[in-house]
């Protein structure tokens, strides 16, 4: 069983040969995928693709076409929309305010035809010859040590890797085809399916001179008005949009100085006085010099990690290794914190 990092660039990877298909049949507009013409794939393909780039130049390079042609593409689904998407700056180009809009739901659409590719060569290829299971960095790793102990004890017979990628990428691992599950905060991508495997309160670090450094447990509306610092997730994903949701109705609506990479960042910080940090119980062990870490007050400040797996089919061991990982929350809720 192998543990690594991995790095991972780009939202698209390019494929000549499909481009080309593409960019060859984007005139018919009466063939159809789905319910979406061909035509409109590869416009919100462009589309997506000058978002990303904010410059039609490099976009066309992502895609391996001619920038003419992500031009024209452009151009043909702003006159179908009766809206310009995008406005042409000394840098690049920017999105106007329909761009903004129409960008997210042109993402599902180029997310749903990926999908279907990959769990469709998964399908012919039959069986995997070992589990691909990447995991975000807010993971605490004592949690893939015990997935790993279930498995040999199971006697699973297919080999599982372990790899770490960052979080906001997790769906983009599951729906390439590149990992089979991931590990990761929830929730999840509307479109990744979940299941809660372990359940940890949430604490936060304190400077060891901060005016509630005494007390055993801190009720979150006594930091009113305090910076928070974060190590739970990008600044827009769904995970920190959610614990900023339970801490606003607690009494405590966070103000972040900072995101943090790792807790042990978050903690630097909290010592230094950059604000208090806001983290997972399974950080207690770290016990930094300079910054204490207390519990909330508040029994429903709970993260949850989660298993993801795309929707649809699956091979049956990648089911099988999904059905056993979810045995990992203990029956006990007193022991959340002991890993």
């Amino acid at each position: 069983m192998e543990l690594e990092e991995i790095g991972r660039s780009g939202n698209f990877r390019g494929n000549n040969e499909r481009q080309a298909g593409m960019e060859a049949g984007a005139d018919d507009e009466t063939s159809s995928c789905g319910t979406v013409p061909l035509g409109d794939m590869i416009q919100y393909l462009c589309a997506v693709a000058v978002a990303e780039q904010s410059h039609f130049t490099r976009a066309a390079q992502r895609l391996h076409l001619d920038q003419s042609a992500v031009s024209r593409h452009i151009h043909k689904l702003e006159s179908r929309l009766g809206t310009r998407l995008f406005v042409r700056t000394p840098r690049g180009a920017e999105l106007t305010e329909a761009g903004r809009v129409l960008i997210p739901f042109a993402e599902r659409v180029l997310l749903a035809a990926r999908t279907g590719e990959s769990l469709t060569r998964s399908i012919a290829r039959g069986e995997p010859e070992r589990i691909e299971v990447a995991y975000a960095p807010q993971v605490d790793v004592r949690i893939l040590a015990r997935i790993r102990k279930l498995v040999v004890e199971a006697g699973f017979r297919t080999p599982v890797r372990f790899q770490s990628v960052a979080g906001e990428r997790l769906s983009e691992c599951l729906s390439d085809g590149t990992s089979h599950v991931a590990i990761g905060l929830l929730p999840s991508a509307e479109h990744i399916e979940s299941r809660c495997i372990w359940r940890e309160p949430l604490v936060v670090g304190l400077p060891v001179t901060h005016r509630l450094a005494r007390r055993r447990a801190i009720s979150p509306s006594h930091l009113s008005g305090e910076p928070a610092i974060q190590a739970l997730g990008s600044p827009d994903s769904g995970v920190w949009g959610s614990i900023c949701a339970l801490l606003r109705g607690v009494g405590y609506p966070p103000s972040v100085t900072h995101h943090a990479h790792s807790a042990t960042v978050a903690l630097a910080l909290a010592r230094e006085g950059f604000g208090v940090a806001i983290l997972k119980a399974s950080e207690l062990h770290l016990r930094p010099k300079g910054v204490l870490l207390r519990a909330f007050t508040e029994a429903s400040l709970v993260v949850e990690t989660g298993l993801l797996y795309a929707g649809g089919h699956r091979p049956r061991l990648v089911d099988d290794f999904i059905s056993l990982a979810s045995d990992l929350i203990p029956p006990d809720a007193a022991t959340i914190t002991d890993l």
